[in-house]
């Protein structure tokens, strides 16, 4: 069982309701995950998110598990994890003992036996630009989310930045978190959503604890996706077959002449 991927699960699914007469109504889902990337000041910066209701953290620039374990301690049942540029042989597994939900990780330089470690959530780090058959390669892979950087886009969101995003996550059967370095707004938000982003990071270093507040507000207070009427026709044109005539029976035997 794994904290960060079970965030994901209800996020995408939502949440089962509570069960019983006396059970509390369930907490209400944010549309898309936040997550906190804290890359320096780590401290400074993990006393901030941990006030911030971010969904999940990931911590970049500290040598060890155990160092990242000690940082994290102030999150408390958050989700946690790091983000490194390379994994030697085994190391993903050692961040899994020290407590981490995740790991973020590069291609280059990591070892793939740190691709059987299925306890914790591999995150692995693809380029937007990635040709169509490296893309095909790398969705074999047994990691279980993509982390896609579009940190140069601002908003408004234009049409081209969204075909560039589907590219990869209408392709792939990972969920997708996008490192944007200015929070997305409104209608851009569920135009991300409906792309098939499961998770936007932002790093402390970009993002006070006030924008992470109002950004955390406008997720939660997305309203579910609606299915188009494009959507609604392509799910019933296979079924619609009430107007026509029943082909006759092929194998039915035809009654014979009186003689």
């Amino acid at each position: 069982m794994n904290k960060f991927l079970d965030l994901l699960d209800n996020i995408r699914e939502g949440a089962p309701a509570p069960l019983g007469f006396g059970a509390s109504r369930a907490e209400k889902l944010p549309g898309i995950a936040l997550i906190s990337l804290v890359s320096r000041d780590h401290k400074k910066a993990i006393t901030m998110v941990s006030k911030a209701s971010v969904d999940a953290v990931i911590i970049e620039g500290l040598t060890t598990p155990s160092d990242v374990k000690t940082i994290a301690k102030p999150l408390g049942k958050t989700p946690w994890g790091a983000k490194v540029s390379e994994l030697s042989e085994g190391q993903a597994q050692e961040y899994q003992d020290d407590g981490s939900d995740l790991v973020v990780f590069n291609v280059e330089g990591t070892a793939a036996s740190n691709l059987v470690c299925d306890q914790i959530a591999r995150v692995l780090c693809v380029d937007i630009s990635l040709e169509e058959d490296k893309l095909r390669a790398l969705a074999s892979l047994p990691v279980d989310v993509f982390l896609l950087s579009m940190k140069d886009v601002s908003s408004p969101w234009g049409i081209q930045d969204l075909a560039n995003l589907s590219v990869i996550s209408r392709r792939v059967d990972k969920y997708i978190l996008l490192e944007v370095s200015e929070p997305p707004t409104g209608k851009d938000l569920e135009a991300l959503r409906d792309i098939g982003v499961n998770g936007i990071v932002i790093n402390t270093s970009e993002a006070s604890a006030k924008i992470y507040k109002d950004l955390k507000q406008s997720l939660i207070n997305m309203p579910r996706p609606k299915h188009s009427r494009r959507d609604r026709t392509r799910a019933i044109l296979p079924g619609a077959s009430f107007n026509q005539e029943p082909e006759p029976d092929s194998q039915e035997q035809e009654e014979p002449e009186d003689e």
